[in-house]
């Protein structure tokens, strides 16, 4: 299994509203490990939901101190053939969605999502998901 989580938003909002839950835990023990991880679009979307100025200062601290994951040219293309292939399906999924499965898939990341749609875009992308239960 990866050693580094790639942490979707839902995640990161789970933690941040309910302290004692089992993602809560799951990620202050990944967090005092080091192998929390996040790329751009998980960044946008945290600083977007943010109420106060001094969330966004959390939300800045917080990605100062954990591994930032370029998104690279090979991954916009990996995440269109995903595209693709899942749209002749007749599957669509959000580009966002795509792309960080793709990151997850091609950096060999976990990812750690409360966003369910992410176990079907596994179907055409394998993933390593992980759900708290």
């Amino acid at each position: 299994m990866p050693d580094r989580i790639l942490v979707d938003t839902s995640a990161w909002i789970e933690f941040f509203r309910k302290k004692e839950s089992s993602i809560s835990f799951m990620l202050r023990e990944a967090l005092k490990l080091n192998q929390v991880c996040y790329a751009g679009p998980i960044a946008v979307e945290l600083f977007q939901g943010a109420k106060t100025s001094k969330e966004v200062k959390v939300i800045d601290q917080l990605l100062e101190s954990i591994h930032y994951v370029e998104i690279t040219r090979s991954h916009y293309h990996h995440a269109g053939e995903i595209s693709h292939k899942a749209a002749r399906s007749g599957k669509r999924f959000s580009i966002v969605d795509l792309i960080l499965a793709v990151v997850a898939h091609d950096e060999q990341l976990r990812l750690l999502s409360l966003d369910i749609h992410f176990k079907e875009i596994s179907r055409f992308c394998p993933l390593s998901l992980g759900y708290p239960l």
